[in-house]
């Protein structure tokens, strides 16, 4: 009986063996559902850290552009751009972060980096890569000495490339501040030698403030500039030109043709008027002393005794303010200038336009030639000081914005000193002009092309559209209302809505008046700051 309890009754070193087994068993369960826990814990806060690193880059690559100071890669920027997107995402235990480009000295980087950034440069991107070392606290796997685990996530970001075309008035009236007079003639102003003392003003100041700006904007080697002017561009003092708006440089990367071109820009500088009554302008010069820039054919037929020969006094040849015709060439440039290789899609397309007067000069089409040789500039325009009230100018009706096409239904008009009827198109400088801008704004898919437009001086706040005294303006002013001219409603409408009619999602740019060349700077860099804004992809 003895034996038979000794059997029943466990030993105490069984007891024993039961506590350790379960403390073992205790440890597992909690070893397991740390596992658990803890794994889930650290899945969590990686893809909280990877959406915020994907955040972090995308800022990171906004700031990829050249430090003020220096000229190269903003690097400081960009890490502070990352960390302050890390922070506002409370990624309080990131204790390491990198900010890498391909720019990086001696980086071999091929996620970043174009293989051949020299012989094919319209394949460089702004890819920016940010790394971000973080590390996650354990629950329950302290309990086996595990306290945490380090979890390093990358990503990176890209910024789009910019393809900024230049459209610069080199017009006549770009000298009309040489001498400081802002009005009338004055043999300060003549072109010739203003543009060989490279003085012309306001031109001067334009290209001062052009140069920073694309020098602050700009990251050469991945953006490019293209230059445009209003007309032909004199290489010599005697140098004759035309008033055809000229592609002074397609689309570059190289930072010194880029700054060189526009330090070089020239007003527009006609012939002399020697009395053959040519079409075309010309400098007039009374007594040997340069007067006002002339419409030598114009005035010649004007002035004549016979009334026949007064009213076919035709001006379709003088005027050079061919915005339409520089809004064209944006076109041909954003293109690849006639090699479509070197057109870049992914890039952003941005045109800067500054003018300083309306359009009164166009660029008729091949087919329009003939009918058109000078430009759309309809015969109820050239008389305008015979017609009434609201006058025209030569070459723009009274009446913006109609966009009517050359091929729309001509109307009646009664010359004002033959008497004589003819049907003609109203189609006029202002209305092509409005049109290329239509065709610039929406030749890209997507967001189109953002164009800023910038007027110059008093002459683009003159008069009213409909020719009447200057009433308040309808453009926007933080400084509160002043007069409008006509000028401002094209360039408003270039700005604000061109080719809405052809691509709804145009990401437009805005207008800027500048009622003189000082306030151009801080214009300038308003345009550039709203650009950089655009640029993260």
């Amino acid at each position: 009986m003895k034996t038979l309890v000794r059997n029943i009754v466990p030993q105490k070193s069984e007891r024993g063996q039961a506590i350790v087994l379960i403390a073992f068993a205790f440890i597992g369960l909690v070893a397991a559902v740390g596992l658990v826990t803890d794994t889930g814990l650290l899945m969590i806060e990686y893809g909280k850290l990877k959406r915020s690193v994907d955040a972090a880059a995308v800022a990171a690559a906004q700031e990829f552009r050249p430090d003020p100071d220096t000229g190269s890669l903003n690097t400081t920027a960009m890490e502070n751009a990352a960390l302050s997107m890390l922070q506002l995402n409370q990624n309080q235990n990131v204790r390491d972060v990198t900010v890498h480009t391909c720019e990086d000295t001696g980086a071999n980087r091929p996620a970043l980096c174009n293989p051949n950034p020299v012989t094919d440069p319209v394949n460089n991107r702004k890819l920016v890569e940010v790394t971000a070392v973080a590390d996650v606290g354990f629950a329950f796997l302290r309990v086996l000495g595990i306290e945490s685990a380090e979890i390093t996530v990358s990503s990176i970001g890209e910024a789009a490339t910019i393809d900024l075309v230049l459209l610069v008035d080199t017009s006549g009236s770009m000298a009309y501040q040489t001498s400081g007079s802002l009005t009338g003639p004055d043999p300060g102003d003549n072109p010739i030698t203003c543009n060989t003392a490279d003085n012309c003003q306001p031109l001067r100041a334009v290209k001062d403030v052009a140069l920073d700006f694309v020098d602050s904007l700009i990251y050469f080697g991945y953006d490019r500039v293209s230059v445009i002017t209003m007309t032909q561009q004199a290489s010599g003092a005697g140098d004759a030109v035309l008033r055809d708006p000229t592609e002074v440089l397609p689309l570059s990367f190289d930072r010194d043709t880029i700054l060189f071109t526009i330090d070089n820009l020239k007003v527009f500088q006609p012939r002399v008027c020697d009395g053959s009554n040519a079409p075309g302008e010309c400098l007039q010069f009374i007594g040997g002393s340069y007067n006002t820039p002339y419409c030598e054919i114009f005035q010649s037929a004007i002035g004549d005794p016979d009334p026949g020969i007064r009213a076919t006094a035709d001006p379709s040849s003088c005027p050079s303010s061919n915005i339409g015709g520089m809004l064209k060439l944006a076109q041909r440039s954003f293109s690849g200038s006639g090699n479509a290789n070197n057109q870049r899609l992914d890039s952003l397309w941005v045109t800067v336009l500054l003018a300083s007067g309306p359009a009164n000069a166009s660029t008729p089409s091949d087919a329009d030639l003939v009918t058109y040789p000078n430009g759309y500039c309809p015969q109820n325009t050239w008389l305008f000081f015979a017609m009434p009230d609201p006058k025209p100018k030569w070459c723009r009706d009274a009446y913006p914005g109609n966009e009517r096409s050359p091929s729309s239904s001509l109307v009646a008009y009664t010359n004002p000193i033959s008497g004589q009827v003819m049907d003609i198109s109203l189609y006029d400088a202002e209305d092509y002009a409005r049109d290329m801008a239509d065709n610039l704004a929406a030749m890209k898919t997507g967001n189109g092309v953002t164009i800023y437009t910038i007027g110059l001086g008093e002459s683009v706040a003159s008069l009213q559209a409909n020719g009447t005294p200057a009433v308040t303006c309808t453009v926007e002013e933080s400084s509160g209302p002043r007069p409008c001219g006509e000028a401002e409603y094209l360039f408003t409408y270039i700005a604000r809505e061109a080719g809405d009619a052809l691509n709804p999602t145009i990401n437009h740019g805005e207008y800027f008046y500048a009622p003189n060349n000082v306030t151009l700077r801080n214009i300038f860099e308003i345009i550039a700051q709203n650009i950089a804004t655009k640029i993260s992809q």
